[in-house]
């Protein structure tokens, strides 16, 4: 896993490296169609990152990133037989399959605490003062459980956005949400103040990941190499639904941390569900992906 986290960097270097070598042959050669397949194939993902991270992120992705795998797909075309350009193009071609299939998929498998209609084991959590809470603390509401991976996340923050936007329509079911990681109570802070949250939204701290370990979501060396301020582990992301009794309504365990469930995909399940009898709904991996699509 530390392996996996401490590659990314240097791939997307290398890429941007890549394009600069790109425009310099473009240049040099007058322009031959060859270096621009070069340079379409090495500059797509990166700049898809930039464009991404300067619209401030989105919850969610498509599974496979197809806009950026038909660009470089076409890049590897253009390149042709030109030896160092279709080089440079295959690399980069290599490079986002890495990114897309071996990056950004958890491998987890499906957790055996997290089941419709069960309560969760006993989970424990501090609140922003460093105070204990409980999962018994949530009996008697319908709660939500987000489970993410730090501020650092622009994916995760847009997922929080998301439902901070529905905060009249969450309060209206009678939810309280929580949104748990463990990162330091004082990012936690940042956080809640950040996002302005209304009382019915509480951000936790799982110190140490104990409970996600307890919940099988703990991703152990997820963070990025090099990210200061932050835990190196973190948890996967997973959204839980509970009714008022603590039995699970819904569960959504994503595979691809680019790929979180649309609210409009779970939401119901506490509307539909006022006297917390729990709605016999799991969304499997491939309907986040569909939503996230």
């Amino acid at each position: 896993m530390q392996l996996k986290q401490r590659a990314l960097v240097p791939i997307l270097l290398t890429m941007v490296a890549g394009s600069i070598y790109a425009v310099h042959n473009l240049v040099s050669t007058g322009g031959a169609l060859a270096w621009h397949g070069a340079l379409l194939a090495s500059a797509s993902l990166p700049i898809y990152m930039v464009i991404f991270l300067a619209k401030g992120g989105a919850a969610r992705t498509s599974s496979v990133l197809t806009p950026v795998q038909a660009a470089t797909a076409l890049g590897v075309v253009l390149a042709g037989s030109e030896g160092a350009a279709l080089l440079l193009a295959l690399l980069s071609f290599a490079g986002l399959q890495w990114y897309v299939f071996v990056y950004s998929r958890y491998g987890r498998k499906k957790s055996g605490a997290i089941i419709v209609g069960q309560q969760l084991p006993a989970l424990a959590f501090e609140d922003m003062d460093g105070a204990r809470i409980t999962t018994e603390d949530f009996i008697g509401s319908q709660t939500l459980l987000v489970f993410f991976r730090g501020n650092w996340c622009p994916l995760c923050m847009a997922q929080l956005r998301e439902l901070r936007d529905r905060a009249d329509r969450l309060a209206a079911a009678h939810v309280q949400i929580r949104f748990i990681s463990n990162q330091s109570l004082e990012k936690s802070r940042e956080l809640a103040a950040k996002l302005d949250l209304p009382s019915h939204f509480q951000v936790l701290r799982d110190r140490g990941l104990a409970s996600a370990t307890q919940l099988h979501i703990a991703d152990m060396g997820g963070a990025p190499a090099g990210l200061s301020g932050y835990p190196r582990d973190t948890a996967m992301a997973t959204v839980i639904a509970l009714d008022a009794r603590g039995r699970v309504l819904f569960g959504d365990e994503t595979d691809n941390y680019r790929v979180r469930p649309h609210p409009d995909a779970f939401l119901h399940v506490f509307e539909g569900s006022p006297g917390g009898t729990p709605v016999r709904h799991h969304a499997s991996r491939r309907s986040a992906e569909v939503l996230g699509t």
